[in-house]
């Protein structure tokens, strides 16, 4: 047996524990019913994504002649798939094995790319690891510390392609060592175009990560006489050069796009220059554990005992192991300071996705401290203990002084002191090697076991709750429109399609569906519905232009056009012919135009195939509106809007004057201006607060009503609140009332929380409500400034409520109260809701904690729908903070009616005759006896090529975000053909650098033989 184990290799040893480790992990998954899908991007990014590259792959191996990548006007209003997905699946070579997993099996093969992923990021740093000469158990045990540390654990299960990182850092650094031990510079280059093919934001990551090792470990070696400065330079830089050579085909073409991408901002860290205090207080907790089960700036840590004693350890020696220390502390304090992580965030949010880079120091940490188990000496073992003692100590302090923790975190302390006590014994009772690391090797199986159980059983963790049940996502997926799509699809001829409001908005409470909602999918793009919105992370920079001009208010980064936020115009202007809807929403507002499909019975025609993610409480099925006034995918226009009429226009007359002129970047000799009409009317309005729940009396104090639950409330006593200390509550809130009412005199200015924390509903009265009728109606909200608590404002509001309420307030209560600020994070986050007949809206405002959409919402509006009723008011209210304040607050109504739609109409003849819609090719006859501007709804892209009458013409953008041109009077062929920009020069410097590769192997092959 022992012979057995000795000639055992460490790749081999180590699949056999990950093997044991991860059976688990899957029996967990297999106990709780849930797959390895994410309930929120899982479904919403990664899942889709994946079914539609199976898709692209299959379409690839059976008619190669089509290409790869195309244009597809299935993602959004339309994206270049190799641009759009190489974020995801291009160059993740994993994603092509899901093409041998038949379409019912494809939730399995999501889920064991994972697993694969996960494995070979183990066998990535077994593999840089084995060249500094560690034993086989020390090498075989740092592997498993670094591949099941909590980064991977979390990302992987949420993000799968985050774990990418963690496979080609280590190569990487395998690459530099091999470099500057005067050995071949082919690892380097090929870990460099493996990185540079898979995902551009981590190759950015792990070259930044890189530079640091590469310093380092100059450092370490720069006296080394066997060590040749320039020599390895000079390898170094023809590796990564012909590494990026050969990555150009995917990466040039995406940093192309990435360069004029949505994600282009200047608010650099989210305007931090330190952490808020509940960050640095929640570190503690998450070393070993999970800590408060929240991800805040994407920290994760959840190291192994044995990965914690190893980093004590190394510091502890820290003359011996200087530069391996240096990598650690610049992970330690680059955890602590934003700016490093916006930095390593491609210069924008403060996110910590680089700490996975810190796994590799850390994991050889781990394995130099195994490789010593044995020997330690008196020393190290009183800076063992001592460490473990401080260690939970600190965790203690910064709870608060109590320890307040999970079952799990206990469970990973109790582990780490086991860990400590087996060394303790090791030492005292002189066990032998292989009793030592047997016990070690066990322990840390169960501490790792112990990690990814933590993560995923209910038991334990709440982000169990966020893993979608198995077959869910499919059965989803398959239904997430009742079977409406197969009425719609077949009678789309460049048409596209929207969902109405909140159609997918509400779900079972087990599952988190923020991420279901209209704006944040991209499960559409799996049929052929044409869905408008895209949720992706780098998203086309013209259409996110085009959607802040008109101030769309769901736009985000990641789903700049989402659903137009229902508006009828940009509906119509982005072709949008079909609505789907929820059943039960159609006595509901819906967009001018709109009309009910029905059945040869004149009954709504209702599309009832089962959806598993809607509420139960939900009526059952999707219904289908038509409209009758979207414009065609290209068409032509008589009239311009030159950019210096459109800056001068407000949000809703530039939408709507898109109608009247194509919108472009200066007047066109030949085309007359429009005149543009506005007819929009601004609501005269009162502010009327709803004070009915406000506590401002006595009398009310009788029925006052705190989280639905009925207090009775006695006359105050001495050992609770004085009368006197009651009424100052009350008065404290009639003095609110009268100021807010001052300051919304002339219109709403403020809205507030009463002194008790409760929100005040405020109506804004119409005084002429007939002005609402046949009209789109809206609330623009400018110079918004929000207020949140302080800690010390938390504190005062609930001993108010205390008081209030007739309770005692003791000293122990406010200890714990302010114990819970402190870890509490105040973020000016908040959500702002708007309610009139017929319809709900409003905004999210995302802390400045959110690394993905966070913009500060200066100016909003708000649509409140059409309708042809009159709408006499509107309920506002909001969540959140304590106020906010409003510069302006505007009711507009936008008028619809005849004018409107033979302007429409007008349109919709312009159209271009014998309009075919290929992959890559729009083609089509334009008739016009007048000089025009060819207008289209395809998003802005230079790769957009066009040609009238066979000879090329230049492009240009109309209305902010769409491919245009200028066309003479009379019928002309119009050809649109699209190639990916940089896919050529990438193409040719892929070639190069192969070429490069083939000859630098055939002559260090040559070298080698003659050597």
């Amino acid at each position: 047996m022992n012979k057995v184990i000795k000639k055992c290799p460490a790749w081999l040893f180590y699949s056999l524990i990950f093997f044991v480790i991860t059976m688990a992990y899957v029996w967990t998954f297999y106990l709780t019913g849930n797959s390895l899908i994410w309930g929120m991007d899982g479904i919403a990014q990664h899942y889709p994504i994946l079914i539609n590259f199976k898709h692209m792959l299959s379409e690839f191996l059976a008619h190669p002649s089509h290409g790869f990548t195309n244009w597809s006007f299935n993602i959004g209003l339309g994206a270049d798939q190799l641009t759009s997905f190489s974020y995801y699946v291009v160059g993740d070579f994993f994603n092509y094995l899901i093409v041998l997993f038949p379409d019912h099996l494809l939730e399995l093969g999501y889920g064991l790319l994972v697993i694969l992923r996960l494995y070979v990021a183990g066998l990535a740093f077994l593999l840089f690891a084995h060249q500094f000469n560690f034993k086989k158990i020390s090498l075989v045990l740092g592997t498993l510390t670094y591949t099941f540390a909590g980064y991977s654990l979390y990302a992987g299960m949420h993000h799968p392609f985050f774990i990418l990182p963690m496979i080609f850092f280590p190569l990487i650094c395998y690459g530099v060592e091999r470099i500057i031990r005067n050995h071949s510079m082919l690892p380097l280059m090929l870990a460099v175009a493996l990185t540079f093919l898979s995902n551009f934001y981590f190759a950015y990551i792990i070259g930044l990560g890189s530079i640091i090792y590469v310093i380092i470990r100059y450092l370490s070696i720069r006296k080394d006489p066997d060590f040749h400065f320039v020599k390895s330079v000079v390898k170094m830089g023809a590796a990564i050069l012909s590494g990026i050579l050969i990555s150009a085909v995917i990466f040039v073409p995406t940093l192309l796009f990435a360069m004029k991408s949505t994600r282009i901002t200047s608010n650099f860290a989210n305007g931090y220059l330190f952490y808020p205090l509940y960050y640095y207080l929640s570190i503690p907790s998450k070393i070993l554990g999970n800590g408060y089960l929240t991800i805040s700036f994407w920290l994760i840590i959840s190291i192994s005992g044995l990965s914690f004693l190893g980093i004590v350890y190394t510091l502890s020696h820290f003359k011996k192991y200087r530069y391996l220390n240096y990598g650690l502390i610049v992970v330690f304090i680059g955890a602590l300071i934003p700016a490093f992580g916006a930095v390593f965030n491609a210069i924008s949010t403060p996110s910590n996705r680089w700490v996975c880079l810190g796994l590799l120091p850390i994991g050889l940490a781990a394995t130099i401290f195994a490789e010593h188990i044995s020997t330690l000496s008196k020393r190290d073992l009183e800076i063992m203990i001592g460490a473990t003692i401080g260690l939970i100590i600190i965790i203690w302090a910064s709870r608060g002084f109590i320890m307040k923790l999970s079952a799990h975190d206990y469970g990973e302390i109790i582990l780490l002191l086991v860990l400590v006590g087996i060394i303790l014994c090791s030492q005292l009772f002189h066990w032998n090697q292989r009793l030592t690391m047997g016990s070690v090797t066990g322990l840390l199986v169960v501490n790792l076991i112990s990690l990814g159980v933590g993560y995923y059983s209910p038991n334990v963790s709440g982000f169990s709750k966020g893993m979608l049940n198995k077959q869910v996502a499919t059965n989803f997926v398959n239904n997430f429109y009742n079977g409406a799509n197969k009425y719609v699809e077949p009678r789309l001829k460049g048409e596209r399609t929207a969902l109405g409001n909140r159609y997918h908005y509400a779900g079972r409470n087990d599952v988190n569906l923020s991420n279901y909602s209209n704006i944040n999918t991209n499960i559409p793009m799996l049929f052929g519905t044409h869905d408008i919105s895209s949720y992706l992370t780098v998203e086309n920079g013209a259409i996110g232009q085009l959607e802040s001009s008109v101030q769309n208010n769901q736009r985000t980064f990641n789903a700049p056009v989402a659903q137009n936020d229902y508006r009828t115009t940009l509906d119509n202007l982005m072709g949008v012919k079909y609505l789907f809807i929820r059943n039960g929403q159609q006595d509901k507002s819906q967009p001018f135009g709109f009309k009910t499909v029905k059945g040869k019975d004149r009954k709504p025609l209702l599309f009832t195939a089962n959806n598993p993610l809607v509420d139960d409480k939900e009526p059952d099925g999707t219904l289908v509106l038509q409209n009758k006034n979207a414009l065609p995918l290209v068409y032509t226009q008589e009239q311009t809007v030159s950019d210096k009429q459109y800056q001068a226009l407000s949000p809703t007359e530039r939408e709507q004057s898109m109608i009247s002129g194509a919108h472009v970047t200066k007047p066109v000799r030949g085309i007359p201006a429009a005149k543009l009409n506005d007819k929009q009317k601004q609501l005269d309005y009162e502010v009327k607060p709803d004070y009915e729940k406000t506590l401002d009396n006595f009398d009310k104090l009788t029925t006052f009503t705190n989280n639905s639950k009925r207090v009775e409330y006695s006359e105050p006593s001495i050992n609770h609140t004085s009368p006197d200390t009651a009424q100052k509550i009350l008065d404290e809130n009639v003095e609110l009332e009268t100021e807010t009412q001052k300051q919304n005199a002339d219109g709403l200015h403020v809205m507030t929380k009463d002194v008790l924390g409760k929100p005040i509903p405020y109506f804004l009265k119409l005084k002429q409500p007939n002005r609402t009728k046949n009209a789109e109606l809206y609330l623009q909200l400018d110079g918004i400034k929000s207020h949140d608590y302080t800690t010390d404002a938390k504190n005062a509001m609930v001993e108010r409520q205390h008081a209030i309420k007739n309770e005692p307030y003791t000293r122990m209560m406010k200890l714990n109260q302010m114990r819970k600020n402190l870890h509490t994070p105040f973020i000016n986050q908040y959500s702002f809701n708007a309610a009139t007949k017929g319809m709900k809206n409003g905004y999210s405002q995302y802390g400045r904690d959110n690394l993905s959409n966070y913009a500060q919402k200066k100016n909003v509006l708000i649509n409140l729908g059409y309708s042809p009723k009159r709408r006499g008011q509107i309920k506002l209210t909001f969540d959140g903070v304590s106020r906010l304040n409003f510069k302006h607050a505007r009711l507009i109504a936008v008028p619809f009616g005849n004018s409107y739609e033979q302007r429409i109409h007008k349109l919709q003849r312009n159209r271009l005759q014998k309009l075919r819609v290929k992959r890559d090719e729009v083609k089509g006859i334009s008739t016009n006896p007048k000089k025009s501007v060819l207008t289209t709804s395809i998003p802005y892209s230079p790769g957009w090529k066009l040609t009238v009458d066979g000879k090329p013409a230049p492009t240009q953008r109309v209305n902010t975000g769409f491919v245009g041109a200028i066309l003479p009077a009379g019928k002309h062929q119009i050809r649109l053909r699209y190639q990916t920009p940089g896919l050529i020069l990438g193409s040719v410097a892929s070639i190069i650098g192969i070429l490069i590769l083939i000859i630098s192997s055939i002559v260090i092959w040559i070298f080698k033989k003659r050597k």
